[in-house]
């Protein structure tokens, strides 16, 4: 028994960037920071094209204020993966991190009963990233 789909191509999963967005230090790619440029781009776009959303899962009510931190998400991540040397714009996501820790600390102390708990859950995620900011764009600037 055949099915239509038998003749279909087959499509794979594009799961690396093409080498020239890559950078090579020891002879291998670093996904971390490729992963990091995409998500912050994924992230950017989202908090500049959805603010209202982004403010209700975060509690952080400010649309502008979010736009803002979006469109520095795309240039850090439009940085990382155009640059073969992306430890500066590594960094700028770290010094993001920061803004949006702060950002996050003051909704919680300002906010109601249901901000405050999205904003102690979007704090959490902040930290995760952060830490894997701060691992990126060390290993990055080690390799100068």
């Amino acid at each position: 028994m055949t099915t239509a789909y038998a003749d279909a191509p087959t499509h794979r999963v594009k799961t690396s960037l093409p080498a020239e967005f890559q950078d090579w230090d020891d002879g291998s790619p670093q996904p971390l920071a490729n992963f990091l440029g995409l998500f912050s781009i994924g992230l950017g776009l989202a908090e500049a094209t959805a603010p209202n959303t982004m403010a209700d899962l975060t509690g952080v009510r400010h649309p502008t204020l979010l736009r803002a931190y979006g469109l520095r998400e795309i240039a850090a991540g439009v940085g990382i993966l155009a640059n073969r040397r992306p430890a500066g714009w590594l960094w700028a996501r770290v010094a993001g991190d920061v803004l949006d820790l702060a950002t996050l600390g003051a909704t919680y102390a300002h906010g109601d009963g249901r901000d405050r708990r999205r904003s102690l859950i979007s704090l959490a995620a902040v930290a995760g990233v952060t830490a894997l900011d701060v691992i990126a764009a060390g290993r990055h600037g080690a390799s100068n």
